[in-house]
């Protein structure tokens, strides 16, 4: 069965300055480039504020508590940046990095699962007037200490999710921001890892052509 990539991100949860994190402050650091098209868009309902980049494409999404940025180009490399970043805020307080994966596909049915994923549909249906609304298969692996490997697979209507996501957590580190580079400089490894393992477990493939309509 293949999904289909439809984003990736690098995520750091930490204590971020939100009015150091300005377009300005990017160019005079060399982390874009000066005269780039960026697009600004305010939080009203909490602090925080989003950079789109339409010339690039990622979406940075950054508040008090965490800086994201989301891509749909499977060929950029969210993580490589957001490690350039904390090698500039060294004394950020940093507490977890996510580099995660969303695909999609469209749901063939119970009997067009592949064998690994039936048991999806071992659980007896609801009672009326309930419904099913959801599906949902999560896998958790220890990779190393402070690392985890979260997969999950959902059916939503007409239509599966699978995400991926490798969780480091910074705590008790003598280096978090060390730490958290080496986990950011990780984000293609760690999405190949999550492929492989979804492979592995769920005989599910990846396709990772740039058509996300």
């Amino acid at each position: 069965m293949f999904f289909r990539f439809q984003k990736a991100s690098c995520v750091v949860v930490g204590t971020f300055n939100i009015h150091i994190l300005h377009p300005q402050w990017l160019v005079s650091r060399g982390i874009i480039e000066k005269d780039l098209e960026v697009g600004i868009e305010s939080n009203l309902t909490r602090p925080g504020l989003r950079l789109r980049f339409p010339k690039l494409g990622p979406l940075w999404s950054i508040s008090p508590d965490r800086l994201v940025i989301e891509t749909q180009d499977a060929a950029l490399d969210c993580g490589g940046t957001i490690a350039r970043v904390l090698g500039i805020l060294r004394e950020t307080p940093l507490f977890a990095v996510g580099n995660n994966l969303h695909c999609t596909a469209e749901f063939p049915g119970a009997d067009g699962l592949s064998e690994r994923l039936r048991q999806l549909y071992q659980l007896d249906g609801v009672p009326p007037p309930l419904k099913v609304a959801q599906r949902t298969l999560h896998l958790a692996v220890e990779r190393a200490e402070n690392e985890l490997i979260n997969l999950q697979v959902a059916v939503k209507g007409e239509e599966m999710e699978m995400l991926g996501n490798v969780h480091y957590s910074l705590a008790g580190s003598d280096n978090p921001n060390g730490a958290a580079v080496a986990a950011a400089q990780r984000f293609f490894a760690d999405r190949a890892g999550a492929e492989s393992l979804a492979k592995q477990v769920w005989g599910v493939s990846i396709s990772h052509d740039s058509d996300h309509a």
